[in-house]
């Protein structure tokens, strides 16, 4: 393949002079081997105060409404993988957005074993190391010509760039697809910072799941206020008035809940109850 042109080796003596440098990455992900993929863009940008990670549509909708001056197009995270931490730390600030917009404070310090082995990938030299993270066995190939310790997600503190990002069963893989460097440091305070004006509650994890099973046990809760005090409400263009009528989707809430996202680190995920 051709090599990429974005020249990542000029930035590693003058990285962090710029103001942000974006990095794409194309993730697939499956709940195991039964699934087919879900395929995602996602942005790794970094400038001189942050490390950011986050879905590309949100980039995308956010100049839309840039560009309009006002809120038009909104977005939610279809990966749970909205990430801000400061440069050269494994401290994060991990954003969840269900129903209200949260944030959960870890701290994700990985221990990395580097090996021997070697691969060529669109005319760079990938080097391989592995760590485990989240209830997985991680292999991460990474690039010493680029003196950048960061890399997807919570993935960080190798000798360089991290290019491709997989787990051992292959049901997370990443792969650096482009970059570019912004003019100016990219403001993301309506999609990460907050959710279009909706602050971030900080929250555990361990709360955060279950306020997650909590609505699970019982899906229809919100909708039924709405119907006993004379509103409609409607699920997936269908008109529900009653609540015989909401009861009778409590099945597909459930399972729309459930599936929502697929859970990269497996340790940390909700426990749903079998119905």
């Amino acid at each position: 393949m051709k090599k990429i042109i974005f020249l990542l080796a000029l930035y590693a003596g003058s990285f962090y002079q710029a103001q942000t440098n974006r990095f794409t990455y194309e993730l697939q992900y499956r709940k195991d081997a039964s699934e087919d993929y879900r395929r995602n863009l996602m942005n790794l940008d970094i400038s001189p105060k942050s490390v950011k990670f986050y879905d590309q549509t949100f980039a995308e909708y956010d100049s839309i409404n840039k560009n309009a001056n006002r809120s038009v197009s909104r977005y939610s995270t279809k990966t749970d993988q909205v990430i801000e931490r400061a440069p050269n730390s494994s401290k994060n600030k991990w954003y969840r957005d269900f129903f209200d917009y949260f944030v959960v404070n870890t701290n994700d310090e990985m221990n990395w074993k580097l090996l021997q082995e070697t691969q060529q990938y669109n005319g760079y030299k990938l080097q391989k190391a592995t760590t485990d993270f989240g209830g997985r066995t991680w292999n991460a190939w990474f690039c010493n010509e680029v003196n950048i310790k960061e890399g997807p997600y919570k993935f960080r503190g190798l000798p360089g760039l991290i290019f491709i990002l997989e787990d051992t069963d292959k049901n997370f893989i990443y792969k650096l697809i482009s970059n570019k460097k912004l003019s100016t440091e990219y403001d993301t305070k309506d999609f990460v910072e907050t959710h279009y004006g909706k602050s971030a509650i900080p929250i555990s994890n361990e709360k955060f799941n279950k306020y997650i099973e909590d609505i699970y046990e019982n899906p229809t809760r919100m909708m039924a206020e709405g119907i006993k005090n004379g509103q409609k409400t409607s699920f997936k263009n269908e008109s529900i008035e009653t609540i015989e009528e909401l009861n009778k989707k409590k099945s597909m809430l459930q399972n729309g809940i459930k599936s929502r996202y697929i859970y990269i680190e497996k340790d940390k995920e909700p426990a749903f109850k079998s119905k």
